[in-house]
């Protein structure tokens, strides 16, 4: 496998216990956590991990690239959406779906500041992404990449903020 075909290999990681997996989160987020039943430890994952709350409010996130110590996690807020359906874009995957599937997710970032993305509400992206290039027969690499780019965006963002003073 060539150095551009491993994104696969490179983006797997393992967590070993429930407290590894909430140390992953922000505290912050830790508040708000609520793992998913019938989790069974270690286990490993392929690209990133991703579930919703049973009340549908919050979406989280687990993603690991290959020059992280560790894994990080992250809890979106589902903004809830006003009137009639209407169909959305994916801003990291550019899949089309309708309100129901692509929708505003937003992250805390402080207690007075939050960033909102446009994006799968199950963040199911590279799922997506893969379905797409089977379907067109294209290798998804590419597109894979650039979702990573926009993941670790994500995790810069919301670790680097720094309050105006």
């Amino acid at each position: 496998m060539s150095a551009d075909h491993s994104y696969q290999k490179e983006n797997e990681f393992a967590i070993d216990s429930e407290a590894d997996l909430i140390k992953s989160f922000r505290p912050r987020d830790q508040k708000k956590l609520i793992l998913p039943e019938r989790l069974r430890f270690p286990f490993r994952v392929r690209s990133y991990m991703t579930w919703k709350d049973p009340s549908g409010v919050y979406t989280y996130l687990v993603f690991k690239l290959p020059n992280w110590d560790l894994p990080r996690g992250v809890a979106f807020k589902r903004t809830a959406s006003s009137g009639e359906p209407t169909g959305g874009l994916c801003s990291w995957c550019h899949a089309y779906g309708s309100s129901e599937e692509i929708g505003l997710l937003s992250v805390a970032i402080s207690a007075n500041v939050s960033t909102s993305y446009f994006v799968c509400q199950d963040l199911s992206c590279i799922e997506k992404i893969e379905e797409t290039a089977m379907l067109a027969g294209k290798d998804p690499d590419k597109n894979i990449a650039e979702l990573f780019y926009r993941m670790e965006k994500l995790f810069e963002r919301i670790s680097n903020y720094k309050p105006e003073s």
